[in-house]
């Protein structure tokens, strides 16, 4: 009697995950699990479904390690965005910000945005922290439920009761742990039985199943916690084969800065990182890796280039020493972040929520008192995207996408300010004024060649920092935030620029550094590859058409190439659509 399967996928190049060479073979998948692989030779035997996969790549399915999905599965469980990429795993609880523990505050300011906006508007960057009733009085009139947790077991149990796609690794938040202990007290060190409470929440989220620690140091409450605070938490994590992650410790905290922040090199922080490591004696993954040296000015190439090396030197002298450090980047050399707003307004936030519609600021934009005011705000470097400070050169990468004016059309802030024979800040107001719902986005480098000396680092890995989501995703509140390009094409772009377009790595090499490279980091058992008893998280896909077609102005589009997503054995995108099924599990620390 001839052997039975649920799934043969044939004639494909089978890439493995390994870094091995590709080969031609066939795949068969029993359960949850790939039950034979075949080199040169066909498969035979019953199968209830069969893919001929003929011209195109089969290899693991991929894992994003830095995202926010861990926020954002509750509400879209079947994790479009991204399992139509080909993420079939996702790490989930960075940057110091996990869903829980939760006391009497939540701090969750990113994906609850518009929740934050309902219980307490605000013109500008509002509290880290909202009381939980009040937050919850709203959610559960938008939502029909309320986050009734208090620890990652609790949430974990809300997850598995609603399903999900993909796996999820989880993570838990110091951010998070720090408010359950401070509340509203953070902006300070904390007190030495404080740290011993902090201990204990590390301890009981390793216990519940998280797999490491996760820190925000740029971001509040983390960066007011000392070195020491920091230390005493992962210690506990290690003592679980924990792994330390890091969102760097920056020079501009986005917030009120300690005094002793105010000349930060950027690259301590990720020395700091590495010594946590090395002292809590634990693996160590530094989120979103770019260059830590500055540049002035920033176009210099050779300048540029050296730090890029310099930078990654202290990533191979710690690995030398003989620590395990990684890192990850976000891909796409022009985005990055969780959101994206291409309205033009939405440079000026503080003042569209109070003037109500772009409409009415634009009128306002007459008074020369409000224009000072602005520029007053701009001149000491208080609108993050437009920074003298931090970016001499905004004017000239900041750019029109849709305007009435078509004098204005795909020109800089600099290049209209030229035409006007004004000033560029004065060519902002002209800008609004003549459309106020004018469209724009920013370029942060002309070419992507820092981008891809990253990609090319033995220890680099990807990750989106985004959330998973869907193409009706969109913000209720003034900017109305749309997902970024790398919610819906993080991966396939990666794959387009580095193997297709510019060949700097292998299609092997691409692969291993999304499936077993971070599998091996974050103790995957039995995933990231193709091989025999191995889960079947598997994506089939064609490396001559693979790329993301999202954009800045509309970034809610799904990519092409991707032709089938298997997740624990089920089919969960075929021939690029969504077959409604959650096969995802919760990946417990082993």
């Amino acid at each position: 009697m001839s052997e039975e399967y649920a799934l043969l996928v044939k004639n494909g190049s089978i890439v493995d995950g390994t870094g091995d060479p590709l080969y031609e073979g066939d795949l068969a998948v029993k359960g949850e699990r790939i039950a034979a692989i075949s080199k040169g030779e066909r498969l035979k035997g019953d199968f209830a479904k069969v893919i001929d996969a003929k011209g195109l790549a089969v290899s693991p399915g991929f894992i994003d390690v830095h995202n926010h999905v861990d926020l954002s599965i509750l509400y879209y469980p079947r994790a479009d965005s991204f399992v139509r990429q080909g993420i079939t795993s996702f790490v989930g609880g960075h940057c110091g910000d996990s869903a829980g523990p939760y006391n009497e505050y939540i701090g969750e300011p990113w994906f609850y945005i518009d929740v934050y906006q309902d219980v307490r508007p605000t013109m500008g960057r509002g509290d880290w922290l909202i009381p939980k009733d009040d937050f919850n009085a709203v959610h559960k009139e938008l939502y029909g439920w309320e986050v009734d947790w208090t620890t990652m077991g609790g949430y974990f149990n809300k997850v598995e009761e609603t399903g999900l796609a993909p796996n999820m690794v989880p993570l838990v938040g110091h951010g998070d742990i720090r408010s359950y202990v401070m509340g509203n007290d953070y902006k300070r060190y904390a007190k030495k039985r404080e740290i011993t409470e902090m201990r204990k929440l590390v301890e009981q989220a390793m216990e519940d199943g998280c797999r490491g620690l996760s820190v925000g140091r740029t971001y509040e409450p983390g960066r007011w916690a000392n070195f020491q605070e920091i230390l005493a938490c992962a210690k506990v994590s290690a003592r679980y084969g924990g792994i330390y992650n890091s969102h760097c410790l920056r020079s501009e905290p986005r917030g009120d800065k300690k005094p002793e922040e105010a000349n930060v090199n950027p690259v301590y922080g990720v020395l700091e990182a590495i010594d946590v490591g090395r002292k809590a004696k634990m693996s160590v993954q530094i989120s979103h890796l770019g260059n830590r040296f500055v540049v002035t000015p920033p176009d210099n190439k050779i300048m540029t280039e050296a730090a890029v090396k310099a930078t990654l030197q202290v990533i191979d002298e710690a690995n030398e020493e003989g620590l395990d450090i990684n890192f990850d980047v976000i891909p796409h050399h022009n985005t990055g972040g969780i959101f994206t707003s291409p309205h033009f307004v939405g440079l000026f936030r503080k003042w569209l929520k109070i003037a109500g519609s772009p409409e009415q600021l634009a009128k306002a934009l007459e008074m020369h008192d409000l224009r000072d005011e602005i520029k007053e705000q701009i001149n000491k470097g208080k609108l993050m995207m437009i920074n003298p400070k931090r970016t001499p050169d905004w004017a000239e990468k900041r750019i029109i996408k849709i305007h009435k004016d078509e004098r204005f059309v795909e020109k800089t802030v600099a290049e209209i300010a030229k035409i006007l024979e004004i000033k560029p800040v004065d060519a902002l107001f002209e800008i609004l004024k003549g459309d106020p719902w004018a469209m724009s986005y920013s370029i942060r480098n002309k070419t992507d060649y820092i981008k891809l000396e990253y990609y090319r680092h033995p220890k680099m890995m990807v990750g989106c920092d985004t959330f998973a989501v869907d193409e009706k995703a969109k913000g209720r509140h003034p900017t109305w935030m749309l997902p970024n390009q790398n919610a819906f094409g993080g991966f396939p772009g990666y794959l387009r620029r580095t193997v297709r377009e510019t060949g700097m790595l292998t299609l092997e090499e691409a692969v291993r550094k999304v499936t077993s490279s971070p599998a091996r980091k974050f103790k995957m058992t039995d995933r990231g590859v193709l091989r025999e008893g191995a889960y079947a998280d598997i994506v089939v896909w064609n490396p001559e058409t693979i790329t993301d077609k999202g954009d800045a102005i509309e970034p809610r589009k799904y990519p092409e190439g991707v032709e089938y997503v298997i997740i624990n054995g089920s089919m969960v995108v075929e021939k690029s659509k969504h077959h409604d099924v959650l096969p995802g599990k919760i990946l417990y620390r082993e």
